[in-house]
């Protein structure tokens, strides 16, 4: 036997029911609940998802080691359990989501749920919305499924450690030195790439197994380490008694198991008091609730907070319902928010909530509890794999075919279709995109052919013109590309783009650089068209309700420079030169591209009704007040024209031309709409400009 991990069984701890624990974890869920469905109230709630890592880690690792002592560790038994204990009310769950989701959702967002709940049946949620948005964004709140990301990065933890441990324990090496050694890489990443790549540091495993592994250390000295930790603990309280009390007490560890629960209690409240969104996180700042979990479990059930707070039946009955709390909350006040088209009311959220509440007592009562008690385990796992693997199919069977399998509800012009992933793929595998990705292999490409002589260089914005543009320029023998650096990206040479968070793009500006720098140096491109969503980079966070509440305060600085030193307009000057004086160098005809004016509500308000839900708050007609778009604008086209007076030879084409005329700027025509959100357009409105303006990009070539 390894005597270095051998369990000491005269320990007063064991790995049985703590209903401290189950308390800890009502405290996790409910701040999760609440960031959700009140923000403003409490902005740090979110950190109850890691206080639920840090309770898995201690768990799991618990079980993990005591059977691997008593030689009893069977894999078979250990995923069956996990099998009984995840998968009921996940399947429900999603099942219901699907259900609810066939009558209230367009078809981009049945396909894009279909595709979640794809996804979260095979845990893999996290890795798949790293490439859609951040979780802060605004556009997390229309995705029911977000809140799978934290369970996928623990089933991912489930797969892998219990096979480290396993291969550990047989090689005889000491349990607490790989978990150790496995923590600090994980930290050392988290830290690491916090700032360069947030969102997948945010999602993916590899930046959070430390919180996990947090609680797994805790749980290697409480069953190995027990002996001496409690000797360690009485030394501190001998000495705490000296300072605290008056007179003789006695010292039995009481005393520093209440300072323990009190500081972990205090940096739980400090943490969802005091980290928000604008942080870096996980970060150092993950540190605050992951101790304080740690240091509460650590104090045991006899520590006075912890009797009064967490084991008191309240906080316990929300602990046994903690799970599918969890998972009914988020897709609750998702589904009202996608069908109402904006923030719901205070009091809305609140029953949301209680709703959430009941389907999770339902769940828990009726179903977790029925599969998890009783015999005939076995067959229950194989039922759960069998029924969450059907739930996954549909799920993806819908994200292919969401539109097509539900044609008889609704008159398909309706819907509001989007360009979906196809933007930056081409069946071609173009010299440009090749040699792009070699360069940086983060950056963006889709071309018509081989060697386009027009490329596209822009934002998320120049997907969708170069969409409409590929169909026109092969009538006319063009070949066209689009290049950048994605969402956020301006094309502007030398120009860091900072996001909403705090974070510094440092992948926009190498993105950009790169690819403008591949641009100059290749012969067969002809031209260069700029696109971007420009106002948002002067602005800050461009224009309507919908661009103040997604963006908040967007930042631009030259590379090398302080954000402070100049303002958005100077910087957005100065990068827009350097990247003509660029292009003009290398002797490219360039093209300045006046983007479609951005509406500033949500164009899914235009749809008068969701299937059998009828909509009240319908824009009728669905289109922005053209003096209004033109005041907007004034500043941001002032500025650009100032910079072309000193390059004749570029050319402009004004997209708002195709959208607007003399009174309004539609959102979309004959029964059809033209955006896919309050900025960008959709297949039918590329298609729409392009036609539209043929003869602007045709005379291009004249």
């Amino acid at each position: 036997m390894n005597q270095v991990n051998q369990v000491n069984h005269s320990s007063p701890y064991k790995s049985s029911y703590r209903s401290e624990i189950d308390g800890l974890r009502a405290f996790a869920v409910l701040s999760v609940v609440a960031f959700h469905a009140f923000p403003s109230w409490l902005k740090g709630g979110f950190i109850g998802v890691d206080v639920f890592f840090v309770i898995s880690g201690f768990l799991i690792t618990s079980h993990i080691f005591e059977n691997l002592d008593k030689g009893q560790f069977s894999f078979t038994d250990f995923f069956g359990r996990r099998i009984r204990r995840i998968f009921p009310a996940l399947i429900l769950v999603m099942a219901c989501s699907l259900a609810f989701g066939w009558f209230a959702l367009l078809a981009d967002e049945f396909a894009q749920l279909g595709k979640h709940v794809a996804s979260g049946a095979a845990f893999i949620t996290n890795f798949i919305l790293v490439d859609e948005s951040g979780y802060f964004d605004n556009a997390a709140e229309t995705k029911p499924m977000l809140h799978l990301w934290s369970l996928a990065v623990e089933e991912q933890f489930y797969i892998v450690w219990p096979l480290v441990l396993w291969v550990a324990w047989k090689r005889n090496f000491n349990l607490l030195t790989i978990t150790i050694l496995v923590a600090v890489i994980s930290f050392y990443l988290n830290l690491r790439f916090v700032k360069s790549d947030p969102t997948e540091t945010f999602f993916w495993p590899v930046g959070r197994f430390w919180e996990l592994l947090s609680g797994s250390v805790l749980a290697w000295l409480l069953l190995y380490k027990s002996d001496l930790l409690s000797r360690f603990k009485l030394w501190i309280d001998k000495f705490l008694v000296r300072i605290i009390h008056s007179k003789e007490v006695e010292a039995d560890g009481s005393t520093t198991s209440n300072l323990m629960s009190f500081f972990g209690l205090l940096l739980l409240a400090y943490g969802v008091i005091r980290i928000n969104e604008s942080l870096s996180f996980p970060s150092k700042w993950a540190l605050i609730p992951v101790l304080g979990a740690v240091l509460i479990i650590a104090s045991g059930s006899k520590a006075w907070l912890n009797r009064i707070f967490l084991m008191n039946p309240i906080a316990v009955w929300f602990g046994l319902i903690s799970y599918p709390l969890y998972l009914w909350h988020w897709p609750i006040l998702s589904f009202l928010q996608i069908v109402k088209g904006e923030m719901l009311h205070r009091d809305a959220r609140i029953v949301a909530v209680l709703l959430s509440i009941f389907l999770a007592w339902i769940t828990y009562r009726f179903v977790e509890r029925q599969v998890r008690n009783g015999e005939r385990n076995r067959f229950k796992s194989l039922l759960l794999i069998v029924l969450l693997s059907l739930v996954g199919s549909l799920g993806w069977y819908i994200s292919k075919n969401g539109l097509d399998s539900r044609q008889w509800i609704i008159n398909q012009s309706l819907i509001n279709e989007d360009l979906k992933a196809g933007y930056y793929q081409s069946s071609l595998k173009p010299n440009i995109c090749d040699r792009l990705t070699k360069i940086n292999d983060t950056s963006r490409c889709g071309s018509t052919r081989n060697q386009p002589k027009t490329v596209l260089l822009g934002d998320s914005h120049a997907p969708p013109l170069f969409y409409g543009l590929s169909k026109l320029y092969e009538e006319i023998d063009r070949g066209v590309a689009v290049l950048g650096g994605g969402g956020g990206c301006p094309p502007l040479y030398g120009v860091v783009s900072k996001d909403n968070k705090g974070s510094d793009n440092r992948r926009c500006v190498e993105r950009i650089t790169d690819t403008i720098d591949l641009i100059s140096e290749t012969k067969f491109i002809e031209e260069v068209m700029l696109v971007s969503r420009g106002p948002l980079y002067t602005t800050s966070n461009g224009f309507g309700d919908i661009g103040e509440d997604r963006f908040g305060n967007w930042v631009l600085h030259l590379v090398g420079e302080d954000q402070t030193l100049r303002s958005n307009e100077e910087v957005f000057r100065l990068g827009l030169i350097n990247t003509l004086e660029k292009l003009s160098l290398a002797n490219k005809k360039v093209v300045y591209v006046f983007d479609v004016p951005e509406l500033g509500f949500n164009i899914k308000t235009c749809i008068s009704e969701r299937y059998y839900f009828p909509r009240k708050d319908v824009r009728n007609p669905c289109s922005l007040d053209k003096k209004l778009y033109d005041d907007r604008i004034a500043k941001f086209k002032l500025l650009v024209s100032e910079v072309l007076s000193d390059y004749p030879k570029v050319r402009v084409i004004d997209l708002s031309n195709a959208m607007c005329d003399s009174e309004s700027c539609f959102g979309g025509k004959q029964g059809r709409l033209f955006y896919r959100d309050d900025d960008h357009l959709n297949k039918h409105g590329a298609d729409y400009v392009v036609q539209t303006l043929r003869s602007d990009f045709v005379s291009l070539y004249d």
